[in-house]
């Protein structure tokens, strides 16, 4: 999602209202109050943790966002150059619609396959109509071989899921054997966040156990319900890292009062200097935390958070992939 998306934007105006109405609403928006809110302390995170966990998930996020025939030429200026030259892109896919853009490829680095989504194309109607389609559904079961039981997901968002779901399946088992690889990585920013989650799910049911999955994500919504946000927990557990980006509203989105919960594993930027650098992170316990991104007023979120910079002046859109 770029700065100049629309559709969360329309929710937070649309929530905002509601919550702060003085008319009632108790047959339109079910409130859920059963899920509480952790008031754990954070702990700070130092810059060994951003540099060896979350700083090339984050290229990879971003270069997904630039041209696909600069890309898949691994010439697309300053994000591939800051991920370096040993990368074999396998697959390009997604037609920045209803599928947004992926990418996978084989990082020699560190002989890791990464599995990258774009968010929200701005300037492409149908990709921005999935963000609004909100309803709860079950995970398919024509894709996910024992979905469990009370396990609810964003709608929009599992429907862009399975327009890539097939090939990435087959793309990653494939290159797992072909590079002789033993790791996967699964990342990805705003929509692109929650696609990655669902793939890593998928993957879990499928991968021998001694394939290591990692999931770090950025910018992500709220994308299920309590037992969707423990599924997560339980499967991906401590390899399972998702990024807030300081005032931004998007990750409180949908509101919990309609039954859309976090899973765990929240890294919070707290602030971010001039020169695009973060200046203090903390990691949050807990699956909503106050004192991080769930803690945010919905009257001084800032839109621009949603797209960076995050940090080393990493920032997610189409503008971030200028060529020089």
């Amino acid at each position: 999602m770029s700065l100049k998306s629309t559709p969360f934007l329309k929710l937070v105006f649309i929530f905002t209202l509601l919550a702060h109405s003085t008319f009632a609403f108790p047959t339109l928006i079910p409130f859920h109050h059963s899920h509480d809110v952790s008031s754990q302390a954070t702990t700070e995170v130092d810059n060994d943790f951003i540099s060896s966990k979350l700083q090339r998930p984050a290229m990879f996020s971003r270069v997904v966002y630039c041209a696909k025939q600069n890309v898949t030429k691994w010439d697309c200026g300053g994000p591939c150059e800051a991920i370096g030259p040993d990368v074999h892109v396998i697959k390009w896919g997604g037609n920045d619609g209803l599928v947004p853009s992926y990418l996978i490829a084989h990082d020699g680095s560190t002989n890791t396959i990464v599995v990258a989504h774009q968010g929200t194309d701005s300037h492409n109607f149908l990709s921005e109509l999935s963000d609004l389609d909100i309803l709860h559904v079950g995970l398919d079961k024509s894709i996910f071989k024992q979905p469990a039981k009370k396990v609810e997901v964003h709608d929009g968002f599992q429907q862009a899921f399975k327009g890539s779901s097939k090939i990435i399946l087959t793309e990653v088992k494939n290159a797992l054997a072909t590079f002789n690889s033993k790791a996967v990585l699964f990342t990805g920013h705003s929509k692109g966040a929650t696609i990655a989650i669902l793939d890593a799910i998928m993957l879990h049911e499928q991968l021998d156990s001694s394939i290591k999955q990692s999931v770090v994500v950025f910018g992500l919504p709220r994308m299920g319900n309590e037992h969707w946000a423990n599924l997560v927990d339980t499967t991906i557990g401590t390899e399972f890292i998702r990024v807030s980006d300081r005032k931004d509203p998007v990750v409180d989105l949908p509101p919990r009062m309609m039954d859309y919960y976090h899973p765990s594993g929240e890294i919070h930027i707290v602030d971010v200097d001039k020169t695009g650098q973060a200046t203090k992170v903390v990691a949050c316990p807990g699956q909503e935390n106050k004192h991080c991104s769930e803690g945010n007023s919905i009257f001084k979120e800032h839109v621009s958070d949603h797209t960076g910079p995050y940090f080393d002046d990493i920032s997610f859109g189409q503008g971030a992939c200028k060529m020089k």
